[in-house]
């Protein structure tokens, strides 16, 4: 997704400026938590893997988003450094085309799972989910690797004028104009075709456990809806930026052109280009909220975690009372056995005298 710097109307900056600060707030622990439980013991499947690897890389997004929105649209220019200016782009694009692509991952792994269950122990296996994972980041990164070279540190960072020849049509345009293509809607219609496959076996596979159990169907299982409902999203958040992207060119404003209606279409379009922008990105940031929604499971782990350190403290209180009780039990063992000194026996207090417990 190529983030450009709009100025054109106030609404256009304020959009860029105070909209993205909100999701990255809201993002940034929805994907810690999300990211904690994937990896608990008992989430640790094929799917859980894709999933927590999926949070990793949103989380990193939001805290690189950071970065670009300081430098890009609070104008601190804190990338202007030699070496840091080339490598940002090569770290920070890949976490934004990463996220669709894992979610192609699960969505095959889940397609394989549900259309062809006999292969499901062949490819839905943990060890395969986590080959599929470094596979696709060394791809990503490899796929993102020019952008080092585009970029380049003179008296700021900012992009080689080889690659800006024959603006709008130049090398630096078409690359990313066909990263985005390829990673936000070709690898989201196919995930989109993949899902109709499994929503319509799944259907199937119900009606035929009506008419073999006579009763209702038995639920599907929660990852499958959890898995859907994750790439859905994200199909309705990626598409509608391609799109946008793809009229690029017909909005483009050559260098001193006054015609005013030119200009007022090149503003509109970036001030709709601003807010399907930050429609876009919401899906690094509230995948949090589709796994409490929709994962009973995640919901049971979320509850496990977030009252962890109160059973702690009960298991302490507990265990300080237990002592508490058994030291007086003890005491009062040895009091009933006291024998006088002249020979004589005293019987002593209840207990009900001697404590207050």
């Amino acid at each position: 997704m190529n983030n450009t710097t709009l100025t054109d109307y106030p609404a256009t900056q304020i959009i860029d400026q105070y909209v993205t600060p909100v999701i990255v707030i809201i993002g940034l622990p929805g994907n810690i938590l999300s990211l904690i439980i994937w990896m608990q013991k008992r989430m640790r499947h094929s799917s859980g893997y894709y999933l927590a690897a999926l949070a990793l890389d949103d989380l990193i997004f939001l805290l690189l988003s950071i970065v670009f929105e300081i430098h890009n649209t609070w104008h601190i220019k804190i990338l202007d450094v030699p070496v840091l200016c080339e490598a940002f782009p090569v770290v920070f694009l890949p976490t934004q085309y990463l996220s669709p692509f894992f979610v192609l991952a699960f969505t095959t792994e889940r397609y394989i799972s549900i259309c062809h269950p006999f292969k499901r122990e062949k490819y839905c296996t943990i060890k395969r989910a986590k080959i599929v994972i470094i596979s696709l980041i060394v791809f990503v990164l490899c796929l993102c690797s020019p952008m080092g070279y585009f970029f380049t540190m003179a008296e700021d960072c900012t992009l080689r004028e080889t690659v800006l020849d024959g603006y709008p049509k130049s090398v630096y345009n078409i690359y990313t104009l066909t990263m985005d293509l390829f990673c936000f809607f070709l690898v989201p219609m196919t995930v989109l075709v993949m899902n109709i496959l499994v929503i319509v076996e799944l259907r199937r596979l119900t009606r035929m456990e009506s008419a073999q159990l006579h009763g209702s169907p038995q639920r599907t299982a929660a990852t499958t809806v959890t898995l859907l409902a994750v790439s859905f999203y994200q199909i309705f958040t990626t598409l509608p930026v391609s799109i946008v992207y793809t009229l690029y060119m017909e909005f483009v404003v050559e260098e001193g052109e006054t015609d005013p209606i030119i200009l007022k279409r090149h503003y509109t379009y970036n001030l709709v280009m601003a807010i399907i922008k930050e429609y876009g990105i919401t899906h690094y940031a509230f995948n949090f909220l589709i796994y409490i929604i929709t994962g009973k499971m995640f919901r049971q782990e979320l509850r496990r975690l977030l009252l962890r350190p109160f059973s702690k403290l009960g298991l302490t209180l507990t265990r300080d009372y237990t002592s508490l009780t058994g030291s007086t039990r003890v005491a009062n063992e040895s009091s009933r056995k006291w024998v006088s000194t002249n020979g004589n026996h005293k019987e002593p207090k209840s207990v009900a005298d001697e404590t207050l417990l």
